[in-house]
């Protein structure tokens, strides 16, 4: 007889059930956790990284493979952070370019502008910019004011009687180009990329919108449109019948020797960097986790984005061709046709010398020979102070300058800013008291409004370098 003690089947299975059910209530706590870890990781990390580098830091991007340009020594601290910028994937590329005081104190560009071929974003690089446009589109603007052409306080029926429909009649070229001219989108068709190849026939369909608010001047952006409904105007007022964007390839480009192209042709469709959209799960998950829990937070128009009733879907949504998204952008169908709102391709080298031009009152660069932009009298009409006014489209109160350009106080800095920024962080500025133009341009696709943490962090740079070197002056 065995001394061996021996374990009946139906104990060995009940063994068997019970050291699953622990391994079961083991990883139904531990599974969860780790998840949320990597999660949290994916949500926190930089949006543009590998996955490898979000969640296991393998295979991160080196900014000093493709980081060029100059910089002043003084202002090194900004190449640090446009460097962290690539490195820590919120860049994909990007450009920057600085003036201080008349003087290129930053100019630099790094990352990738085509991440299937590879191909460095360099200076040679263009990018869209959405809707920093606005601002080239201002200055052209004002530029017929000074002409007589235009009048900002005249109402746009003048010029184009068939506006007039649809309680548009007392709308004058001020209030469209400040956003209250109540045409923040178009309603009474969807607009497609077919509609913007034959000016008579969207001209027509511009005409027949009603007034958004039945005649009342409330301030709602006008992401699109303002830019589709001053180039009819434009057209109807030039003595040669140009766009806007012909206007500024015949008078701004060669004379001020930048890139700014409003049309991407065949020729330079090789030059433009691919737009990358920030992630939807990233997206989804900023909306549904506490602020708390998240860096960089979604701004409060995300809010009302996916929702078509709202006045946000029709103005940024519904209004724009064939309703395409950012990354729709990347098709030269989509580049060849113009829109003075959104339209603009460029870099920022171009971008800040336009803005140090500002800076300096729309007066010619010391030891330029070109011709100022206009005379100071016509810039201190641009740039007088307007309304501060609430925003229905993009939920904020915005501050206008009288010719259509924004007179921004940014998070984080204490010096006004004027000028305008488009979709996705581009950002074409200028302080007109310390004289500081910022032009930043990048193909990786944010969420913030107005800037975001890259840009500010690199204008905080700036700006804290320069307040240091006036006290060492002082």
């Amino acid at each position: 007889m065995s001394n061996k003690l021996s374990t009946h089947p139906s104990e060995k299975s009940k063994l068997k059930k019970q050291s699953q059910q622990s391994l079961f209530l083991r990883l139904s706590f531990f599974l969860p956790l780790i998840l949320g870890f990597f999660f949290y990781r994916y949500i926190n990390s930089g949006a543009f990284l590998p996955l490898s580098c979000q969640l296991f830091n393998l295979r991160c991007p080196v900014a000093k493979d493709t980081v060029r340009g100059f910089v002043d020594p003084r202002f090194k601290e900004v190449k640090e952070i446009f460097e962290k910028n690539i490195e820590n994937g919120e860049e994909v590329g990007a450009a920057v370019t600085v003036y201080y005081q008349d003087k290129i104190i930053v100019d630099l560009t790094g990352g990738i502008a085509d991440i299937e071929t590879g191909r460095i974003y360099d200076k040679d690089t263009l990018q869209l910019v959405f809707s920093s446009t606005k601002v080239l589109t201002a200055i052209v603007i004002a530029r017929l004011v000074e002409k007589g052409i235009l009048d900002y306080s005249e109402k746009i029926a003048t010029y184009w009687p068939e506006f007039a429909q649809g309680n548009k009649e007392n709308v004058t070229l001020h209030d469209l180009l400040t956003h209250t001219a109540g045409v923040g989108w178009i309603d009474t068709k969807q607009l497609t990329m077919n509609d913007l190849k034959d000016f008579n026939h969207f001209d027509e369909i511009l005409a027949r919108q009603p007034h958004n608010f039945d005649g009342n001047p409330i301030r709602s952006y006008h992401a699109l449109t303002r830019g589709f409904y001053l180039n009819a105007i434009v057209r109807r007022v030039d003595p040669k019948n140009r766009t806007i964007g012909q206007i500024v390839a015949e008078e701004i480009l060669p004379t001020y020797n930048i890139d700014f192209h409003y049309k991407t042709t065949k020729e330079i469709y090789p030059r433009v960097a691919s737009i990358y959209t920030y992630p939807l799960p990233r997206i989804l998950g900023k909306l549904l986790l506490p602020k708390w829990m998240i860096s960089n937070p979604l701004h409060t128009l995300f809010n009302y984005m996916f929702d078509s009733s709202t006045v946000t879907f029709k103005t940024l949504v519904a209004t724009s061709p064939d309703q395409s998204q950012p990354k729709d952008w990347n098709s030269f169908e989509m580049l060849q046709y113009e829109g003075p709102s959104y339209s603009g391709v460029t870099n920022s080298r171009s971008m800040a010398k336009l803005a140090a031009i500002m800076a300096n009152e729309g007066q010619p660069l010391p030891d330029s020979k070109e011709p100022p932009l206009f005379k100071k009298s016509t810039f201190d009409l641009l740039t007088k102070n307007d309304k501060t006014e609430y925003d229905i489209a993009i939920h904020e109160s915005i501050s206008m300058l009288y010719g259509g350009l924004g007179n921004f106080s940014l998070d984080g800095l204490d010096w006004q800013y004027w000028g305008w920024g488009g979709s996705g962080g581009s950002m074409l500025l200028w302080n007109p008291e310390h004289k500081v133009a910022v032009g930043y341009c990048m193909n990786a696709f944010h969420t913030a409004l107005l800037g975001d943490h890259r840009s500010l962090n690199l204008m905080k740079s700036v700006s804290n370098t320069i307040k240091k070197l006036k006290a060492i002056e002082e």
